[in-house]
């Protein structure tokens, strides 16, 4: 008979699990990841990893959704503190460029074999909105604060998130001059004036 887990060691396991995962997959892309080479760096059973995931992937939509979740919580934790709005904007674009710049620790590789090479439209779907809700949630605040108008801003998110993708897209395959990002950031920047 399986010995119970309780909730929080299982948490506390599946958290340690999604950071060596998201070391994989950073490292290997999507497409080259096996089962063994997670439960490898997870330092498990086979058996053990199992128990909480059965394929890679589950795990990959799992430590993309985990990171995702993070990073939105970060934000909202921010934007509850009731930072500046123009700060606020600027901080996203700095961390933006800084992810850029610095592609090597990065899943986009993976994110993106990911997308191309399975038929899994609701996680798509749900990667898409994830953006759009972390852009419009910055812009709503500068509503708010009276920085911007809220006329367009659901067309504006969806132009940050279109002009953040290709920016991922050109970064990883060919690199990117940090005056490019500068550029395209100003033009984004401009559209809220």
């Amino acid at each position: 008979m399986a010995r119970p887990v309780d909730e929080k060691n299982r948490e506390k396991m599946q958290e340690s699990i999604m950071e060596t995962a998201r070391e994989v997959f950073c490292e290997k892309g999507y497409s080259a990841v096996t089962m063994s080479d997670l439960i490898e760096a997870a330092g498990m059973s086979r058996g053990g990893f199992y128990f909480y995931y059965k394929s890679v992937d589950e795990v990959f939509r799992e430590a993309v959704r985990h990171r995702k979740k993070s990073l939105f919580a970060e934000l909202r934790r921010s934007i509850e503190h009731g930072p500046d709005f123009h700060e606020l904007l600027d901080d996203y674009f700095s961390k933006q460029k800084m992810r850029l710049l610095n592609m090597g620790g990065s899943m986009l590789r993976a994110l993106y074999e990911y997308l191309f090479t399975q038929d899994d439209a609701e996680f798509r779907n749900e990667q898409k909105n994830n953006i759009m809700d972390t852009v419009n949630a910055i812009l709503q605040l500068g509503v708010r604060q009276g920085a911007i108008r809220h006329e367009h801003i659901d067309l504006i998110a969806e132009h940050f998130m279109y002009t953040i993708e290709g920016l991922n897209v050109m970064a990883m395959f060919q690199g990117l001059a940090e005056e490019t990002i500068d550029q395209q950031f100003d033009i984004l920047k401009n559209m809220l004036t």
